[in-house]
C-alpha cells in the first residue's frame, strides 16, 4: 500500500475536522474518504483520528503521523527548490522574517546594503511574532528570522548576531529630565548611571510577561527598590516607545527599537549590565537548503554588527 497517496486525505481531515467537508475539498465522496482512511489506519496499525469527537481530532499516534507527513512535505518542497537552483536563479531570492523592531532596523539596513552589492538578489521581508516565525520556518515559507529567544525547535540552528543594550526612555516633558539629563545618550556622560531611586512612584509602560524584557524590568525595580505605577501594558517594545514619545510613561526599550527613531520627544538613558546585554540571533532550519542570498544576509549581519546607540 502506498501510504503517500493518502497524505492529502490526512491533511484535509485535520484541517476541516469533518469527513464530509474534507471529502468535498478533495473532490471525492465521503464514503471513499472514510474507506481510504480506514485502509491507511489498518496498514499502519493505529488509529489516526478519533472519529467520535466533534470536530474529529487526531489521536496521539495521529499527531505524530501528521507531524511526519507535514515535515516530509516541507522536505519535498526543499528538494524541488534545490533542483530549481540547479536550473535557474531561484537561490538568489531570500525570505527573511523578524519582529517589527528588528525588521525596521537590522533587517532593512542589511537588505539595503546587500542589494547595493548584489543587484540580482531579491528579498521578501515578513514581520511576525516569534511563534509565527517558527511556524513559517517549519513550513519552509521563510529562510531565516531574527529573534532574541533561546527557546526554538531543536532542528533549528541559531547564530549570535550581537549583544543588545537596553535603554530607559523618559518623555521629554517629564520634570525628571532636568536633574538627570547629564546621563542621557545626548550628554556624552552616558556611561555614568544616575540615582535610580528618583524613578520610584513614576508612571511606567509595562511589557507583557512573554516579552524577553519583562523579567529584566522586574529585576531592575527590585534591585533599585522602585515601586512603579502602571496603567498601560503592551506586547511590543516598539509600541512602548511610541507611547513614551506621546507622554504615556517611562519605558524600557531595546537598542534595535531605538535605531532610526526620532528622539526629539524622549530622553534616552543607558541601563547597567544587569538589564542590558540581550542576545540577538539569526535562526534557520539546518535541514533545509539555504539560498545564497540568505547565506550572504546572515554573513553580513554577523560581520557588520550594528553599533551601539549614541556612540
Amino acid at each position: 500500500m502506498d501510504h503517500r497517496s493518502y497524505d492529502k486525505y490526512i491533511i484535509k481531515i485535520a484541517e476541516y475536522g469533518n469527513l464530509t467537508k474534507a471529502a468535498a475539498s478533495l473532490g471525492i465522496s465521503q464514503p471513499a474518504l472514510s474507506s481510504g482512511l480506514t485502509n491507511l489506519e489498518t496498514a499502519l496499525g493505529f488509529k489516526i483520528f478519533n472519529r467520535k469527537s466533534t470536530p474529529i481530532t487526531l489521536t496521539r499516534e495521529g499527531e505524530l503521523y501528521y507531524d511526519y507527513i507535514t515535515r516530509l512535505h516541507v522536505l519535498e518542497e526543499d528538494f524541488r527548490q534545490r533542483i530549481d537552483c540547479c536550473r535557474d536563479k531561484v537561490n538568489l531570492k531570500a525570505v527573511i522574517g523578524g519582529p517589527v523592531a528588528y525588521v525596521e532596523s537590522m533587517v532593512t539596513s542589511t537588505v539595503i546594503e546587500l542589494s547595493k552589492v548584489h543587484t540580482d538578489y531579491k528579498f521578501d521581508i515578513k514581520c511576525s511574532p516569534l511563534a509565527e516565525l517558527i511556524e513559517l520556518l517549519s513550513r519552509g515559507e521563510i529562510n531565516c528570522f531574527i529573534c532574541t529567544s533561546d527557546t526554538i525547535p531543536d532542528n533549528f540552528e541559531k547564530k549570535l548576531v550581537k549583544r543588545e543594550k537596553v535603554f530607559l526612555c523618559i518623555p521629554r516633558d517629564n520634570p525628571l529630565n532636568e536633574s538627570i539629563s547629564d546621563y542621557s545618550i545626548e550628554s556624552g556622560n552616558y556611561c555614568e548611571y544616575f540615582d535610580y531611586s528618583v524613578l520610584d512612584g513614576e508612571e511606567f509602560i509595562f511589557l507583557e510577561e512573554n516579552q524577553p524584557l519583562y523579567s529584566q524590568m522586574n529585576k531592575f525595580f527590585e534591585d533599585n527598590r522602585i515601586t512603579p505605577k502602571n496603567r498601560i501594558t503592551v506586547n511590543q517594545v516598539s509600541t512602548a516607545l511610541r507611547l513614551s514619545a506621546k507622554g504615556g510613561g517611562i519605558s524600557f526599550v531595546s537598542e534595535g527599537a531605538l535605531e532610526n527613531t526620532d528622539l526629539s520627544r524622549i530622553c534616552v538613558y543607558p541601563l547597567p549590565d544587569t538589564i542590558s546585554g540581550r542576545s540577538i540571533y539569526v535562526a534557520y532550519d539546518r535541514e533545509l537548503s539555504m539560498p545564497v542570498a540568505c547565506k550572504d544576509f546572515i554573513h553580513y549581519l554577523i560581520d557588520h554588527k550594528n553599533e551601539t546607540i549614541g556612540v
